[in-house]
């Protein structure tokens, strides 16, 4: 089993990084992603909470064999996510549902303004990753090829939402412009 840790300060305030979450896809910094779906979405009326549930596509950068064996590059991720605007605390927790008999990779990610400059967003990200069933001989191996592809994919995400805020920011001076002009 490998483990995954990262934490990330974008220098915004937690409304802009949090609502760049929800756009984040599709972006030019995550082809990968192929689609985002909404299963399920509910408000809870006495807290304010958000929660969702999405299926998400992506579609992997395999080796020719891998795709043969598999029957494919395209698999499916569950996500779980929990939005408190009065605590200002975001949280994801995701499982992925091709192969996990496999290749099991569970992440778990939160936002929260960063408790050294409330302005910005502390972004904390971790993941499991475990090789199992068939590909227990080579679970080390495999189980470091994938976390070395996790961590490539975290820093392309951490460069799609910083161009999502961007244009989010875009926007909001558009809107005070036109409003003010």
């Amino acid at each position: 089993m490998r483990l995954f840790e990262a934490t990330h300060v974008f220098k915004h305030d937690w409304e802009t990084v949090s609502l760049a979450n929800w756009r984040k896809y599709p972006n030019d910094q995550t082809p990968h992603v192929r689609h985002v779906e909404i299963l399920n979405q509910d408000v809870d009326p006495a807290t304010g909470v958000l929660r969702t549930e999405r299926l998400i596509m992506v579609r992997q950068n395999v080796p020719t064999l891998v795709r043969k064996i598999f029957g494919g590059d395209t698999s499916y991720v569950l996500e779980y996510s929990e939005v408190d605007p009065r605590k200002q605390t975001l949280i994801m927790q995701s499982q992925n549902m091709t192969y996990s008999n496999l290749l099991s990779v569970g992440e778990y990610i939160t936002y929260t303004p960063d408790p050294e400059n409330p302005k910005h967003t502390l972004f904390a990200q971790s993941a499991q990753l475990k090789a199992s069933g068939a590909l227990c001989r080579f679970a080390n191996k495999i189980e470091d090829i994938c976390w070395n592809r996790f961590q490539d994919n975290a820093h392309i995400g951490k460069l799609g939402l910083e161009q999502v805020v961007s244009k989010i920011l875009a926007e909001r001076q558009a809107m005070t412009l036109t409003a003010s002009g």
